[in-house]
C-alpha cells in the first residue's frame, strides 16, 4: 500500500485553489526563463518525436472531469501532426485520491513507457473517484510488476517528480485542471481538439498561438 507520509508529501506541495473549470481558455505569454529547463522535468511523459519541433504540454488530474473529456484527443494530434509531441504532466490538484493515483501512474511511466498512453486512456475511462487502488487495478491488466510498482510509487524520485510538477504548474500560474503550454504561451481550462489544432497550426506558422 502506498504510504500515508508519502500521500502527505505530494500534497504539501500542491497549489491550495486548483480546481477543474471549464471557462473559455486565455492564452498568455510565459517569460522564457520559466521554461528554459522545462524538456527535463521530471516525470512528464513524451508521445511523439522526441525531436519534434512543437510541443503541447498538458497539465492534468485524474480526477478532473474536463481532463477526462480532452485524454482521448492525444493520439489523434499525435497522428495529424508529425512535427508535434504531446507531453502529459501529471499535476495532482484534486486531493489525497488524485495524488496516490498519480503516484502508481508515475510509477507505471517508469516501467512501462512505451504503454503510458494505453494505460493513461483506461484509467481516464474508470467512472468514479479515481485513486491509487483503482490505478494499481488498471495498471495490473498491463502484466505490471505489482510489487514493483508499489516500490517505485512510493519512491523519492516519484516524490521529487510530483514536486517539480507542483512548483512549475504554480510558477506558470496553472491553478485549474487542464492546463496547456504550447512554445511560450500558457492556456488555463478546457480545449477541445480543434481549439489545440488551431493553436498547433498558428504555432508552426508564426510561434504564436494566434496569428495577427
Amino acid at each position: 500500500m502506498i504510504s500515508r507520509r508519502l500521500i502527505l508529501a505530494g500534497l504539501a506541495g500542491m497549489p491550495a485553489m486548483a480546481i477543474a473549470q471549464a471557462n473559455e481558455p486565455e492564452f498568455y505569454p510565459v517569460p522564457v526563463e520559466l521554461i528554459a529547463n522545462l524538456e527535463r522535468l521530471q516525470g512528464a511523459v513524451t508521445l511523439g518525436p522526441r525531436n519534434a519541433e512543437i510541443r503541447l504540454y498538458e497539465f492534468f488530474d485524474y480526477n478532473c472531469g474536463w481532463c477526462r473529456r480532452t485524454s482521448v484527443d492525444s493520439r489523434a494530434l499525435i497522428k495529424a501532426n508529425k512535427d508535434l509531441a504531446v507531453v502529459l504532466v501529471n499535476y495532482a490538484v484534486l486531493g489525497i485520491p488524485s495524488i496516490s493515483a498519480t503516484r502508481v501512474a508515475l510509477a507505471f511511466s517508469r516501467q512501462k513507457a512505451d504503454r503510458y498512453l494505453d494505460f493513461h486512456e483506461a484509467l481516464f475511462r474508470r467512472r468514479g473517484t479515481i485513486d491509487g487502488q483503482i490505478a494499481m487495478d488498471v495498471a495490473g491488466t498491463f502484466g505490471i510488476d505489482r510489487k514493483r510498482l508499489l516500490d517505485d510509487a512510493d519512491s523519492d524520485a516519484v516524490t521529487a517528480a510530483m514536486r517539480a510538477a507542483s512548483q512549475l504548474g504554480s510558477t506558470l500560474g496553472f491553478q485549474a485542471t487542464p492546463s496547456y503550454l504550447v512554445g511560450t504561451e500558457g492556456f488555463t481550462g478546457f480545449l477541445d481538439r480543434a481549439a489545440k489544432q488551431k493553436a498547433v497550426e498558428a504555432w508552426r506558422r508564426c510561434e504564436k498561438t494566434r496569428c495577427a
